[in-house]
């Protein structure tokens, strides 16, 4: 396995299936079930293209949130069981919140979201953690966006929506070394907005909004392949500016073709933080 790790850090580059949603006119629609193990739906129609996807470990490490929207770096972390709701209240979330202020200079973060994910059917069931998510999409929409921010901080809201705000996640292994299903990101830049379409997402408690994308082969891909539990991606999901900074970076899981056939399977954790700007 460590043969395995040092041969893909060595590739620049690697040709793999980015799953792009088909335009019909129609509003597609995503259900997410709270019961353990089960499989996420989809109404609507998907593509799979093969992208180059680059090897970002290869590059200089100058990825910004403003620029190409998102971030990677090291994170060390005093959490020990990421499943304990308990701890990640208490532990992780300061964590993450003062993680964002320092990559993004805001005045005041707020975590409301963690999503488990997992490739394993064993380990979804025993968590209730979801599949990866292996669709090119950004998370928010400028109404869902601001429906968070409501139901979040009602009697901030007001106030919080007459400035700028953004929405930021950090991704990370809860685990072991990421070698299956990792974790691809668009430079903000290469999205065209026209080609990014409102998907309707419903869950047990609530129904919001994500938007998904078309194919576009202008689409410049990167990856931090054998991500460890001491690095984390941030990635911004939204952004109020219109002035050129990236209001997001497209993301999705993938099938790298890369992966050893007795891979480990990942476990993976996104936790999602309202940004606040004075």
């Amino acid at each position: 396995m460590n043969d395995y790790l040092s041969d893909v850090s060595k590739l620049s580059e690697i040709q793999a299936p980015i799953g792009y949603l088909v335009y019909t006119g129609e509003t597609p629609v995503f259900y997410q079930s709270n019961i353990p193990g089960e499989l996420t739906k989809f109404e609507g129609e998907r593509e799979k293209r093969s992208m180059t996807i680059r090897n970002a470990r290869l590059l200089p490490n100058n990825f910004s949130l403003d620029v190409e929207g998102f971030s990677f770096t090291e994170h060390l972390t005093e959490v020990i069981d990421f499943y304990d709701d308990t701890e990640l209240a208490v532990v992780y979330e300061p964590e993450v919140e003062l993680l964002i202020s320092q990559f993004t200079g805001a005045s005041k973060v707020v975590v409301f979201d963690h999503t488990r994910r997992s490739s394993s059917q064993e380990v979804r069931e025993k968590y209730n953690a979801r599949d990866p998510a292996g669709a090119a999409h950004t998370d928010y929409t400028d109404w869902s966006a601001q429906q968070r921010i409501k139901d979040v901080l009602p009697d901030e809201a007001k106030d919080r929506l007459s400035r700028r705000f953004a929405i930021v996640n950090v991704w990370r292994s809860m685990t072991n070394t990421i070698q299956e299903w990792p974790l691809a990101l668009c430079d903000a830049r290469a999205i065209k907005d026209d080609l990014l379409h409102t998907v309707e997402r419903r869950a047990y408690n609530r129904v919001g909004q994500t938007r998904h994308a078309s194919y576009d082969s202008g689409h410049l891909w990167y990856y931090f392949p054998n991500m460890e539990r001491t690095e984390v991606v941030l990635i911004k999901n939204y952004d109020t500016l219109i002035d050129g900074t990236a209001r997001y970076s497209l993301h999705t899981a993938f099938e790298d073709p890369t992966s050893p056939v007795d891979a480990i399977p990942r476990e993976s954790i996104e936790t999602r933080a309202l940004v606040f700007f004075d």
